[in-house]
C-alpha cells in the first residue's frame, strides 16, 4: 500500500497545463524551489497576520495580551515538537509525503480558526496550525538542501525571502479584518488547499528512501545532532536569534500601537518592513554564505540586530522606526545562514531527523517568548522585554566575535 501511494505521488512530476496557467519550460529543481517556497509563504504570512490583528482578535474574544501570548506560545510549542518527527518521517517516508501532510493540516486549521467561536477552540486551533505548520519546515529545508548541493545558500536564501513576502500581510490583514477577521483565515485555507494540490503535481521525491530502518533509529541517530561543539555554540546562538524573532512576530504591532501610539496602519506598515526587508537581504545574504565565513555574516546579523532593539525602544517617530524595522529584517536572515552552516557539516544520511532534532529542541526552548512577554506586558509594558532582547543579543555577537578570533589564532 505505502508503495502504490509513493508511486501516485510520482505521477506527473512535470507540472500539468491543465491547471489552467501558461508556463515557461522550468527545471524540476527550480519548480521545487518554487512549490517549497510557496508553502513556507502560506506558512509564515499565516503567523505575522495573526499577530497583525492580534488585538481585533483579542476583543473578538474579549482576551488580554497574558491569553492571547499563552495560545501563541502554544502554537510554537507544537511548531517546535512537531519538527523533529517530521525531519525523521521525511528521511524514512521521503520529503515529499511529509509536505504534503503538513500542507493539509494547516489549510484545515486556517479554516477551523476562522470558524472559532470560543477562546478555548482558537486555542486548540493554533495548537493545530502549530502541528501543521511545524511539519513542513524541516523536511522543506531537506529537500531543497538534497537537490541544491552546491547552491544550498542560495536557494534557502530563495525560499526565505518569499516567506519575506509575507510581509505585505500586516497590510493586506486589518484591511481585510475591518470587514471580518475571520474571512483571512477563509481564504488562506482556500490558497492553501490550492498549493497542496501545485506541489503533489509539480514536484518529484528528492531523497532515496531507505529500506528496513527503524524509525527508532533514526530517532536516535537525529538526537545526537548536538554531540558535536561546533553544533552547540551555534544552536546557543541560534537560541538567542530565535528568542528575539519569536518577541518580534509576536507583539511588534502592539507594542507600537500601545506604547507608541501608532495607528493600526502605522504598526502595519512597520510590520511589512521588518517582514519585507528579507525579501531583498535574504537572497543577498544567503549567496553571500555561500563564499565567505558563514560565522563572521552571523556575527554581522547579530550585532545589528542589538543596536536596532535598542533604538526600538527608545525611538518613536513613525519614520525612524521604519528605518529600526528594516535594520531589524536582516535578523531573519540567521536563521538562512545557521541551516547552511549546519547542512555542511552533516552528512545526507539523517539530514533531515538532525536538523529536526536541532529546530525542535530550538524552537521548544523559545517558545515561552510570546507568554512571558505578554504576561510582563499585561502590567509593565513592552520596554523592559525588548531590553532584555538588544542585550541577549549583544551577548551573543561578544561571544561569536570571541569564537570567531579564537578559530583564526588556532589556524596560524
Amino acid at each position: 500500500m505505502n508503495a502504490l501511494f509513493h508511486n501516485f505521488l510520482k505521477h506527473k512530476a512535470i507540472c500539468p497545463v491543465e491547471i489552467g496557467i501558461r508556463m515557461p519550460k522550468m527545471s524540476k529543481e527550480n519548480m521545487a524551489l518554487i512549490c517549497v517556497s510557496l508553502g513556507w509563504f502560506l506558512i509564515f504570512s499565516g503567523r505575522l497576520s495573526i499577530s497583525t490583528i492580534l488585538v481585533t482578535i483579542e476583543k473578538s474574544f474579549d482576551i488580554n495580551h497574558a491569553e492571547a501570548g499563552l495560545a501563541l506560545t502554544g502554537m510554537w510549542f507544537f511548531y517546535g515538537l512537531m519538527q523533529f518527527p517530521s525531519g525523521v518521517i521525511s528521511d524514512l517516508k521521503g520529503r515529499k509525503v511529509t509536505i504534503l501532510a503538513s500542507m493539509a493540516i494547516f489549510s484545515v486549521a486556517y479554516l477551523l480558526i476562522g470558524l472559532s467561536v470560543h477562546y478555548l477552540m482558537l486555542f486548540l486551533m493554533l495548537i493545530l496550525l502549530g502541528i501543521g505548520g511545524g511539519s513542513f519546515p524541516t523536511a522543506g529545508i531537506a529537500m531543497l538542501s538534497d537537490i541544491f548541493k552546491e547552491r544550498r545558500g542560495k536557494a534557502l536564501g530563495i525560499q526565505a525571502s518569499f516567506g519575506s513576502m509575507a510581509g505585505f500581510m500586516p497590510i493586506v490583514a486589518p484591511v481585510i479584518a475591518s470587514f471580518n477577521w475571520r474571512l483571512f483565515f477563509f481564504i488562506w485555507a482556500g490558497l492553501g488547499i490550492f498549493a497542496m494540490y501545485l506541489f503533489l503535481r509539480c514536484t518529484e521525491e528528492s531523497t532515496k528512501l531507505p529500506h528496513g530502518e527503524s524509525i527508532l533509529k533514526r530517532f536516535v541517530d537525529g538526537a545526537a545532532a548536538l554531540r558535536d561543539r561546533k553544533i552547540l555554540f551555534i544552536f546557543a546562538i541560534n537560541l538567542v536569534a530565535t528568542l528575539s524573532w519569536i518577541g518580534y512576530i509576536s507583539f511588534f504591532p502592539t507594542y507600537l500601537i500601545e506604547s507608541k501610539a501608532f495607528s493600526e496602519m502605522e504598526a502595519g506598515v512597520s510590520f511589512a518592513i521588518l517582514t519585507l526587508g528579507g525579501f531583498i537581504l535574504k537572497p543577498i545574504i544567503g549567496s553571500l554564505s555561500d563564499r565567505y565565513d558563514k560565522k563572521a555574516i552571523m556575527l554581522f546579523l547579530m550585532s545589528t540586530s542589538a543596536i536596532a532593539t535598542v533604538l526600538l525602544v527608545y525611538l518613536h517617530s513613525f519614520i525612524t522606526i521604519l528605518g529600526v524595522s528594516f535594520a531589524l529584517s536582516a535578523s531573519s536572515a540567521f536563521f538562512l545562514v545557521a541551516n547552511s552552516y549546519l547542512l555542511g557539516l552533516w552528512g545526507e544520511r539523517g539530514r533531515g531527523g538532525r536538523l529536526g532534532f536541532y529546530r525542535s529542541l530550538l524552537i521548544l526552548t523559545g517558545s515561552p517568548t510570546s507568554a512571558l512577554i505578554g504576561f510582563y506586558a499585561a502590567k509593565g509594558g513592552f520596554a523592559l522585554p525588548f531590553l532584555v532582547i538588544a542585550l541577549l543579543l549583544s551577548i551573543a555577537a561578544l561571544l561569536l566575535l570571541m569564537n570567531i578570533a579564537l578559530e583564526r589564532h588556532a589556524r596560524r
